[in-house]
């Protein structure tokens, strides 16, 4: 998801309690009174999309839903090469969520010990 998503998302959000509250499009009222009259202290929307999409993925990498899923997952279909920018893939998500590096990139303590 990039921060063009997440500000989209945030303002739905916002929409939602506006129309919730009845409030007018007109009405001069800052987004801070909007989410103290709604008694709520942050933006939920997405952190709520953000540990559903994470615990599927969860379902997803143990394997549970069968191989296709992981492979789509994975983004390893076979299919012809697209031309132009890479698709960001549903894992670069979970990734850049959980701070996920691949196993050779972690430190190894007997090497940082040898030394």
């Amino acid at each position: 998801m990039n921060s063009d998503l997440i500000r989209r998302i945030n303002a739905f959000e916002q929409w939602c309690y506006r129309r919730i509250l009845k409030i007018k499009w007109t009405d001069r009222i800052p987004n801070e009174e909007v989410m103290q009259r709604m008694k709520v202290s942050e933006m939920c929307l997405y952190k709520s999309i953000q540990k559903q999409k994470m615990a599927f993925a969860g379902h997803v990498l143990r394997g549970s839903s069968g191989e296709n899923a992981l492979l789509l997952l994975e983004g390893k279909m076979d299919a012809h090469v697209a031309q132009g920018r890479s698709r960001c893939i549903w894992i670069d998500d979970i990734k850049n969520w959980t701070k996920w590096r691949p196993v050779g990139t972690w430190p190894n303590p007997w090497r940082l010990k040898q030394k």
